[in-house]
């Protein structure tokens, strides 16, 4: 069947309902579904997660400006839909004109794995704000670290927030909540790299190839039980006396980041 004969419905009611209440963390886990908003994010990750439904304002379709690769992957899970209901699906200010639902990925019971020596992993330990969640896990993706463990009191990975703050890189990024004090126990070989005031400037430091890089909450900074675990502490100094009280999380992140890249590419 062409595209231009695939049958194009209106979301039903029940569907709204359903699909607006997704910004409740009960609702998505009861339902295991959760949405992202904008083409873009759409598309990138439609190879990560399988599709419920692809929503789209309802003048979008008509003037054919779904781009056809999202009409070719939805077939007839497409849905339109108003300009006042994309405004109730939508968590943003100003709506998107495509909105998918998909579904969440099944649970991963191993909280404790071993972790392959020589590779680097990063760790969010009580991140909680979504926005600074969603931006570490876009930095981890563009500096190369694919693997996330995070802490039960960290931010939930499918907040609509965290999604929308990822760019789409949660395809590319595998994030698994765990006990993180008992992870770095389980995996003594790997050094536990933690930004700490009184490290050694990460700038100056002889870095390791491979470890686990900790990042704390935003106003208290590592947890007292994994600052106690840290073997390789490291300090981001400002570039001069004069300056704020300390980096964002989100900010810090990417610093520590690119510093272990360049050790990687020997720069």
């Amino acid at each position: 069947m062409s595209l231009e004969k695939i049958p194009v419905l209106p979301l039903s009611k029940t569907k709204l309902e359903l699909y607006r209440s997704l910004g409740s963390p009960k609702i998505r886990r009861r339902r295991a579904l959760f949405s992202a908003e904008g083409a873009k994010s759409v598309s990138d990750l439609l190879s990560a997660f399988g599709l419920e439904a692809l929503i789209a304002e309802r003048s979008f379709i008509e003037r054919g400006a779904l781009p056809e690769e999202l009409r070719r992957v939805a077939g007839d899970k497409l849905r339109s839909a108003s300009p006042a209901e994309m405004r109730e699906l939508s968590n943003l200010t100003t709506p998107p004109e495509v909105i998918g639902i998909f579904h969440l990925p099944e649970e991963n019971n191993d909280t404790v794995p071993h972790l392959e020596p020589g590779r680097l992993y990063l760790l969010l330990d009580g991140v909680r704000d979504p926005g600074n969640f969603g931006t570490i896990l876009r930095s981890a993706d563009w500096f190369g670290i694919h693997e996330v463990f995070a802490s039960h009191d960290s931010a939930d990975l499918f907040n609509p927030k965290v999604i929308q703050a990822t760019m789409g890189s949660l395809a590319h990024v595998r994030v698994r909540y765990t006990d993180l004090p008992s992870l770095v126990r389980a995996n003594p070989e790997l050094p536990l790299v933690g930004t700490l005031l009184e490290g050694e400037d990460i700038y100056q430091a002889e870095l390791p190839a491979g470890g686990l890089i900790a990042m704390g909450n935003e106003g208290k900074g590592l947890s007292e039980e994994m600052r106690s675990l840290v073997s390789f502490p490291l300090t981001i100094p400002p570039a001069g006396e004069i300056h704020g009280e300390s980096l964002n999380v989100g900010a810090a992140t990417a610093v520590v980041l690119s510093q272990f890249q360049m050790r990687k590419r020997g720069v």
